[in-house]
């Protein structure tokens, strides 16, 4: 007789998990208790879906763990979603579905899901072991399985809901400190009516003035602080470090101190009052005026923005709870995937790639069990 498996949580780890079990004509049963599967997927990438990076370098996550880095890099998402339906096209490292949409991606999950009892507004309840399986007691009844797959995601930007972690806690799994991740940066100063300005710059993390992290791209001003690709990948850092932090943001990269000084004498000269306008936003220019380094302004971090604005969340279920095969240890026949566990990453698809490699992962395990 073919096992069952109650997946919670339609995400990306879900989403796919039961994909691959349903190719096999695996009994599926996924509980998802928003009105609308793989929310996160939709949104990823401004709707454009930045499925993965081609640079899987552990160093973009916060574990250097060997059976999370094994099951990171077993996993091809090109060749994965080009075997059902998807063309992807690379933009530097980054990987997107060809059609620009993520709706193609969700879409082709969910493809073959005749096989798939796929039940919206549904919020499972509790995870109660039996002598064979598992019940799993949800807002719409009862479900008995062989297996349980959690994927309940975090509660980062409300997209996989508030109780994410309450199935884990109930089942008494160690979970680490949660911190926003992939977040804007609240600063002092601030500048609200540099409000929506974006810059090219070098933002550098500083703990107790000491160089924690470079990152080089587009810094986007906030109401209360800032904002941006490389902003928020220092945001992951933040939870590490324990002094007095700093964002420099040097505004003038590509020039060295000496020439930066050469050449804004020079502007000045010249254009007059217009030597900064012609080189930056208008608004950020009068800014600036009254600022000594442009190679090296300073904002104090006073915080973060809350979960609610935050990507992805740092923390999670601990890796000590589970197997290579993220099989929990106490519980066997239970799986812990995707971003519920405790590993995160920077912007750029790693941690959608990590979400989809675990629920392939996951899938296959049970699979080659059930033989």
């Amino acid at each position: 007789m073919m096992e069952t498996t109650v997946i919670i949580g339609a995400g990306a780890s879900g989403l796919l998990c039961g994909c691959e079990l349903a190719k096999q004509q695996a009994n599926v049963i996924i509980l998802e208790q928003s009105n609308k599967s793989g929310r996160k997927i939709l949104a990823s990438g401004n709707g454009r879906c930045n499925l993965s990076n081609t640079n899987l370098d552990m160093y973009f996550y916060n574990t250097d763990d060997k059976r999370i880095e094994k099951i990171i890099n077993d996993f091809n998402v090109k060749d994965y979603f080009n075997q059902i339906g998807v063309l992807t096209r690379q933009v530097g490292t980054l990987l997107y579905p060809r059609s620009n949409q993520s709706l193609t991606i969700k879409n082709a999950l969910m493809n073959n899901f005749d096989q798939v009892a796929l039940i919206e507004e549904c919020q499972a309840l509790k995870i109660i072991k039996r002598k064979n399986g598992y019940l799993v007691k949800s807002t719409r009844g009862d479900y008995e399985c062989d297996n349980v797959v959690i994927a309940t995601g975090s509660p980062a930007s409300l997209l996989s809901g508030k109780n994410n972690y309450d199935l884990v806690n109930d089942l008494g799994l160690k979970v680490t400190d949660l911190f926003p991740s992939l977040v804007q940066i609240k600063t002092k100063p601030a500048y609200p009516k540099l409000k929506g300005v974006r810059v090219k710059c070098q933002a550098n993390l500083y703990n107790d003035n000491e160089l924690v992290e470079s990152q080089t791209g587009e810094v986007l001003f906030s109401e209360q602080g800032l904002s941006g690709i490389c902003i928020m990948q220092l945001s992951r850092l933040l939870s590490k470090c324990h002094g007095n932090l700093e964002i420099g943001l040097d505004l003038l990269e590509e020039f060295s101190e000496s020439e930066v000084n050469i050449l804004l004498e020079e502007r000045l000269k010249k254009y007059g009052n217009y030597y900064l306008e012609g080189i930056f936003n208008d608004k950020l220019a009068k800014v600036l005026v009254n600022v000594d380094n442009l190679k090296d302004i300073r904002f104090k971090i006073v915080g973060t923005y809350d979960y609610t604005k935050a990507q992805v969340m740092h923390g999670g279920v601990s890796l000590e709870e589970v197997d290579e095969n993220l099989e929990c240890t106490k519980y066997p026949g239970i799986y812990i995937a995707g971003e519920v566990l405790d590993v995160d990453g920077d912007c750029g698809g790693y941690n959608l790639h990590f979400a989809f490699a675990s629920g392939y992962h996951i899938a296959k395990t049970i699979l080659s069990k059930g033989k």
